[in-house]
């Protein structure tokens, strides 16, 4: 079935086909008035400790705006300051957390097939030990996500927000909501900030949604330390019942196997999940769009689709990646994370294909108006989009 497209610029809603392109059919809609970008690399350590009003008021102060114009083309890109000590911290932990799980299984791999059998045991309990240890609770992401090492992470990814009008007034209104954050990339770096820049900017109570693989993969599961639930219906549900806001990358480990250099390719042209649960609960989505999350690693499957066959059957992703270096370090790219007006979404216990169509097309709508109104600000205006 066709999807709607919207043109953010000109003011238009058109239709993507199934081969991802844009209908020359074109309804008129209207254009932002306002642009509005916040670095959070610019944010004092102390607003995190404000009451949330006092907060929210010193945030817009901080929040640079323009006309219904836009910002000026490649005028968000410049890089936050950053210290060599501060860097180091970064590329330590992050090759501790993505270079770990690939020492644990090549290692395992060399003791299965020349270690002794004691050495077979120990490796074994050590890799139990690591994927099943108890984790922090509640209290601990909360002292994270207003850390000194959340603001190093911020700088180092320059990490900003970028919205159109009211939406961020209208997202803190409607919550608990569910977030759509696409793409993917190897690993959603724009999505993880997102959890401490939602909480401590927005002031929405905000956790991520991760495949269940990822709480028991040695060291890579640390990065649920900021708030994660796994990404599954009854973990999401329980999430909104308590108020959180939940964020979601809705291509999923799909979107890992069509990152590409030359074009951002986003595969949740037919994944209507969220659109199906949002209908069931009667949540807000609002769409959002993760800028740089494709730039950080880079990566190589094959093009047979074999890989990704076993990653999807597997519930876990196999397939070489790298960064900084050539190393499992993620490169120092600008990070944004771009989000749009809220959907409202009725509840609707068991929801029709046709209102799960319409509500899928809306995040589908929304997720390409903001790629294509914040690129050029972003330095990505050489970029196209496509739905996969």
């Amino acid at each position: 079935k066709p999807v709607v497209q919207t043109l953010c610029r000109t003011g238009r809603i058109g239709v993507v086909n199934q081969q991802g392109e844009t209908s020359k059919d074109t309804m008129e809609m209207p254009p932002p008035k306002e642009f509005h970008a916040l670095h959070a690399f610019n944010a004092p350590e102390e607003l995190f400790s404000m009451p949330v009003e006092e907060r929210r008021a010193a945030i817009k102060k901080l929040t640079k705006t323009t006309g219904p114009e836009g910002f000026p083309p490649k005028s968000l890109t410049a890089q936050a300051s950053i210290t060599l000590a501060e860097e180091l911290v970064v590329m330590g932990v992050f090759m501790l957390f993505m270079g770990g799980p690939l020492f644990m299984m090549f290692g395992g791999l060399a003791v299965l097939l020349w270690g002794t059998w004691l050495t077979k045991v120990s490796f074994f309990v050590l890799a139990a030990v690591l994927a099943f240890h108890p984790m922090p609770g509640e209290a601990f992401n909360k002292m994270l996500i207003k850390s000194k090492f959340t603001t190093i992470l911020f700088k180092y990814f320059s990490y900003r927000f970028v919205w159109c009008d009211d939406s961020a007034d209208t997202s803190f209104e409607s919550a608990p909501w569910i977030g759509t954050g696409p793409p993917h990339g190897v690993l959603p770096f724009a999505n993880l900030l997102s959890i401490a820049a939602i909480n401590n900017f927005l002031g929405c109570p905000f956790v991520g949604a991760a495949a269940s693989v990822v709480f028991h993969t040695p060291m890579l599961r640390y990065m649920t330390l900021y708030g994660v639930v796994p990404v599954d219906r009854h973990s999401i549900e329980k999430a909104v019942r308590q108020g959180k806001c939940v964020g979601i990358v809705p291509d999923g480990v799909a979107g890992i196997f069509k990152t590409s250099s030359d074009k951002e390719l986003v595969a949740m042209k037919d994944r209507k999940g969220i659109a199906r649960l949002a209908l069931r609960t009667g949540t807000p989505i609002v769409p959002a769009y993760s800028f740089g999350n494709t730039a950080v690693f880079s990566c190589w499957y094959d093009s047979f689709g074999i890989l990704e066959t076993i990653s999807r059957k597997a519930q876990a992703s196999f397939f070489l990646f790298w960064g900084r270096f050539g190393l499992p370090i993620p490169r120092r790219v600008n990070v944004t994370m771009a989000f749009g007006r809220v959907i409202e979404v009725p509840k609707v216990e068991n929801p029709t294909e046709e209102q799960i169509d319409e509500v899928h097309q809306k995040i589908i709508a929304a997720t390409k108006q903001m790629f294509d109104v914040h690129k050029a600000a972003l330095g990505w205006g050489d970029k196209e989009m496509k739905f996969v």
